[in-house]
């Protein structure tokens, strides 16, 4: 029950949660519920859900960290807001991206890794058959549309990459955007224009949102951009948000982590709380209170 698809294939009330097996068990055995699972929030299981419907519940002092400063990156952030978005999980940053534009929470989106691709390609920019087939193949071309609707409502606030990096002959090669496409490969980091332009921006920064690495960091070829991005991060006068395993991970790999404002420990939860959209467990929580 506790891994059943309960959120996307068979909807359950929360009452109805109260009734599955791991609530009717433990529930008589305490007094009260506390949840400091922020990073699990968005999961709709009995776990999440259910026992506030049947104890006196509580959120822990993680859970209300987590909460309070990613309610202030959405709302009150300090300004200029820049949100700077990689990686190849893309669903992530477009789910984010309207949210921030419309409400004007970021000032600015950084684009770089496949969301970079993909904005340089709504922008009307080509970059070469074999990374364009490559994104066809895993559908990320669908989210063309979306960028270019951004482009246009929000003109101004979304920097591109201006030259980007592959390998050739098992070197390290830069292009600019300006002189692509070629088909050379894959694209797999940003280039030192690109970093030297975010640099001045994070410079500028009174609030970062970072989700997301530059490139395939992994490989010490395409390093340079995320090793970039979080050391102008960790020097920036401006509060700092990050979240995101991989990202995580990127960061503590160039950096001190003492020097981001603040880690968080979700990911999924994160940035559907970055989306706008109430977590299963807030809900919940929310519920209890009143």
């Amino acid at each position: 029950e506790e891994v059943s698809n309960f959120e996307k294939v068979v909807p359950v009330a929360p009452a109805e949660m109260a009734q599955k097996r791991l609530v009717r068990k433990l529930a008589p055995l305490f007094d009260c519920f506390v949840s400091d699972a922020f990073s699990a929030a968005h999961r709709a299981c009995p776990s999440m859900i259910g026992f506030q419907e049947v104890l006196p519940s509580a959120a822990g002092e993680l859970f209300f960290k987590e909460v309070q400063v990613l309610s202030k990156i959405l709302e009150e952030p300090e300004r200029p807001s820049i949100f700077i978005l990689g990686g190849a999980k893309i669903s992530d940053a477009f789910g984010m991206m309207e949210q921030v534009l419309e409400k004007g929470t970021a000032d600015k989106i950084l684009t770089a890794g496949v969301t970079g691709v993909i904005f340089l390609l709504a922008s009307g920019k080509h970059v070469g058959k074999t990374y364009e087939t490559w994104l066809k193949d895993r559908q990320f071309d669908q989210f063309i549309d979306d960028a270019e609707k951004f482009l246009k409502e929000f003109p101004g606030r979304i920097l591109l990459p201006v030259d980007l990096a592959y390998e050739k002959d098992g070197e390290r090669v830069e292009v600019k955007v300006e002189d692509l496409p070629i088909d050379e490969g894959s694209f797999l980091d940003i280039g030192h224009a690109t970093m030297e332009l975010y640099d001045a921006e994070i410079q500028k920064a009174g609030s970062l949102f970072i989700n997301g690495p530059a490139g395939v960091y992994e490989n010490e070829l395409f390093e340079d951009g995320t090793q970039s991005i979080w050391e102008s991060v960790a020097q920036s006068p401006g509060f700092s948000v990050i979240g995101g395993g991989y990202s995580v991970q990127a960061a503590g790999k160039y950096i001190d982590l003492d020097k981001i404002g603040y880690v968080c420990t979700a990911g999924g939860a994160m940035v559907r709380f970055m989306t706008g959209e109430t977590l299963p467990l807030i809900a919940a929580m929310e519920r209890k209170k009143d």
